[in-house]
């Protein structure tokens, strides 16, 4: 799932088996992805690739995946990943804020979990699959909703995410 930062709706997301490791879908959400201005792509170890990196680069933004502490700066062919990994190693105080806003996609899980239910009531597959798709789009629809009426009250839009303390 791709979520965005200002937005804090889910922008791109795939439903996957829940035996299956999620990094090899990551291309399909970056397709999927709605056409826009973006900065960055943040996400933690499990995105943490080349591949990954080249995508996100491919795309004119930025790769911020938490890499493994064992990990190497040897490029391999992707420029992406040995800028993103020496970024990492100079200066972590830069990389870890920008990395942070991965953080968001956590809070619209949490949001989304909490108003809309953790649990799926269907038990055919296909069916499990459409219940999720109808709380993606729920999910949004409540966003959209809290935007249009914070520019009814003529309040601030939904702001960033500030950092954990």
């Amino acid at each position: 799932m791709i979520a965005g930062y200002w937005f804090k709706g889910i922008l791109s997301h795939e439903i996957t088996p829940g035996h299956r490791h999620d990094s090899p879908v990551f291309q399909i959400l970056m397709e999927k992805l709605p056409e826009g201005s973006y900065d960055n792509i943040s996400s933690d170890t499990a995105y943490c690739s080349r591949n990954n990196c080249n995508i996100v680069s491919d795309r004119d933004m930025k790769p911020f995946f938490k890499p493994r502490k064992d990990v190497t700066s040897k490029a391999r062919r992707s420029k992406a990943w040995n800028e993103m990994i020496m970024l990492w190693r100079d200066n972590r105080g830069l990389f870890d804020e920008e990395y942070h806003r991965r953080s968001v996609i956590e809070s619209v899980i949490g949001a989304e979990k909490q108003r809309l239910g953790h649990t799926l009531f269907s038990k055919n597959d296909e069916l499990q699959k459409k219940e999720v798709r109808l709380k993606v789009i729920c999910c949004n629809l409540l966003v959209l909703n809290k935007v249009k009426a914070s520019l009814i009250l003529d309040e601030p839009p939904l702001l960033p995410v500030e950092k954990a303390g």
